[in-house]
């Protein structure tokens, strides 16, 4: 055991506690640390990222991780089991049991693992979602707490954006694609997908308390330039079309001049990205090698191949294992099978160019969890989404009905973006919907409650 898996462990052995103190004996200071929570999740790195057991492996998870957003979820845990909210327990959320199964089905798949370790990485950030989710559910209880959500979501978009205009413009350490505080261009872009259409509604509805409206209203383009210098480039198409039709529903929902003024603000804003960018955007299209494309096509037939092969896949995080060492190898390599010298081939430079992950989250599961575990993982994001829907159209309180509208957006756009993406399995992005999911049930339960009849006196 290295150093850094005993200080990772030491760090989640009294820093849950720590955190858990801290909510109990001030119990002022909750609403705060809900906001920091929902920020730390978008600066998971090192040193404030530890790997216990790290491996150094091309694939999704590398060790079993130790966060800031885990210290602080696992102590709202223990505060919600010490019964200090003095609220009622919800147990089994909306679709958590769904969740469950999927992690069931990810466990039996280990059963024919080659490497139990690295599928055990992937279990273990499973279960740290579920707890997340289950936290989110229990913890927000009222608007306030929703609100703190929020504050932390916007401070993480114009956090994001500081460092990305710092890193171009400042050090000029980023020349060509941003990524902020994650480790891939694409990572931020999913992630600010998640939350941008929620502030774009709620800066529309001007639903958010004075200087946080400020905020909001700086965030939403600061987080869209950040996206374009990501350079992604589904997300450079899919985000702009989803807060335009964002807006276009904010609109329907209640039209007023303000929002005719800042929609006209808004094309303004983007008539000038687009004159200062679209050449670059217009390159990076154009220039985007053709063997890239079809490798996606090579890691999308191995991921059907091993889902084919197997009942429960290869094992859950090792796809990309599972390609470099076995015979799914020549699954992106068709055109060099009948090599004279294959093993020389493999591990020359060209023989080692293709492999990497499936650019295909559900592909992705298929090949690691089997079919089985991609329809049940399908069926548990069908599920929010339909609720998220049902809740739409149930919502009266514009507050409510605005956010549900947001969150609904940005989770539709990811999931279609997750068919050119495996992004979704990263830490940020998937601890991010997680957190929505469940702020998006909590929001539901408000909902409901406030449509349920006042008790008869």
């Amino acid at each position: 055991m290295t150093l850094w898996s005993l200080l990772g462990i030491l760090v989640f052995v009294l820093g849950v506690p720590a955190v858990f103190a801290v909510l109990y004996f001030l119990p002022q200071s909750r609403r705060l640390l809900l906001s920091i929570m929902v920020f730390s999740t978008c600066h998971i790195k090192k040193p404030l990222y530890m790997e216990v057991f790290f491996e150094p492996y091309r694939g999704v998870e590398r060790g079993f991780g130790v966060t800031v957003p885990d210290l602080l979820f696992f102590g709202f845990a223990l505060l919600i089991l010490s019964g200090a909210t003095r609220r009622k327990i919800i147990w089994l959320p909306y679709n958590s049991m769904l969740w469950v199964l999927v992690i069931v089905i990810a466990l039996l798949s280990i059963t024919g693992s080659a490497m139990p370790l690295y599928s055990w990485f992937a279990v273990h950030k499973m279960i740290r979602c579920l707890v997340l989710y289950w936290v989110m559910v229990n913890i927000v209880k009222e608007r306030q707490d929703v609100l703190a959500v929020i504050y932390g979501l916007t401070s993480a978009i114009l956090w994001q954006s500081t460092v990305v205009f710092w890193q171009k413009y400042v050090t000029r350490t980023v020349v060509y694609r941003s990524m902020g505080s994650f480790n891939h261009p694409n990572a931020m872009a999913m992630y600010i997908e998640l939350v941008l259409p929620i502030l774009t509604a709620l800066v529309l509805g001007r639903l958010l308390p004075g200087r946080w409206n400020m905020a909001a209203t700086l965030a939403v383009p600061c987080g869209l330039l950040a996206v374009v210098f990501t350079k992604s480039r589904a997300a450079l198409v899919m985000l702009p079309a989803t807060m335009a039709g964002v807006t276009a529903m904010s609109f329907v929902l209640k039209p007023t001049m303000r929002k005719v003024l800042l929609i006209i603000s808004a094309c303004c804003f983007a008539g000038m990205v687009v004159a200062i960018a679209l050449p670059r955007i217009i390159k990076r299209f154009e220039e985007a090698p053709e063997e890239s494309a079809q490798t996606r096509v090579y890691f999308n037939d191995a991921a059907r191949a091993m889902a084919n092969n197997r009942f429960f896949g290869v094992g859950i995080n090792l796809f990309s294992w599972s390609l470099a060492n076995t015979e799914y190898y020549w699954h992106v390599y068709p055109d060099r099978v009948e090599e004279r010298n294959p093993e020389e081939f493999r591990d020359s430079p060209m023989g080692q160019s293709r492999l990497g992950t499936a650019h295909h989250l559900y592909y992705l599961y298929a090949g690691e969890i089997g079919w089985l575990g991609m329809w049940t993982y399908i069926l548990f994001i069908a599920r929010f989404m339909l609720r998220n829907a049902l809740l739409y159209l149930r919502a009266k309180d514009v507050f409510y009905k605005t956010l549900l509208l947001g969150m609904l957006a940005g989770f539709a756009l990811v999931h279609v973006h997750s068919t050119l993406e495996w992004i979704m399995r990263q830490t940020q992005p998937m601890y991010m919907f997680f957190l929505l999911s469940g702020l998006m049930i909590a929001v539901g339960n408000l909902v409901n409650a406030e449509r349920a009849p006042a008790p008869r006196s």
